[in-house]
């Protein structure tokens, strides 16, 4: 299993590139697990209906929410912040590559969009890989990117 992060600021395009991180590596018939870190703090952003059954379990105190149906499973835990290593020890598919978007400090190989000369600052974060201009993410080859890190790892 190998991780590869996607960084940026907000609407730097991120969630197109993982998009198309996945699309690439399952032609590669490989498979794909996401981890996204949703930098709202107020959780108002996070797709989460608040009327449904599980979401009003947790409100009335349980720790943990499993949902089942449509051949999807969706999980809620109330809990701190977890750091990026412990959800990826959470993911439970067996994954051949984990894509995050996100966690811009932590130290697994990263793609970094800049919208704008503006955004270079985050060129000091560690383990940046390759610099995407938002402007450009769609000239880019994503099956060269998924092959260049496979080759680098042993999956």
């Amino acid at each position: 299993m190998v991780v590869l992060q996607v960084v940026g600021y907000k609407k730097s395009g991120k969630t197109t590139v993982i998009n198309q991180l996945i699309r690439a590596a399952r032609k590669l018939q490989l498979t794909v697990a996401v981890i996204k870190h949703h930098g709202d703090k107020s959780g108002n952003e996070i797709d989460i209906p608040l009327k449904r059954d599980h979401v009003t379990y947790m409100e009335s105190g349980a720790a943990e929410s499993i949902v089942e149906g449509y051949h999807y499973v969706h999980k809620l835990l109330k809990k701190s912040e977890s750091s990026l290593d412990e959800l990826i020890n959470e993911v439970s598919s067996a994954p051949d590559i984990i894509l995050v978007e996100g966690y811009k400090q932590a130290d697994y190989p990263k793609i970094v969009l800049l919208r704008s000369e503006s955004d270079k600052e985050l060129l000091d974060l560690t383990t940046i890989t390759q610099v995407i201009y938002t402007d450009a993410i769609s000239t880019i080859n994503y099956t060269d990117i998924i092959q260049g890190l496979i080759n680098d790892e042993t999956i």
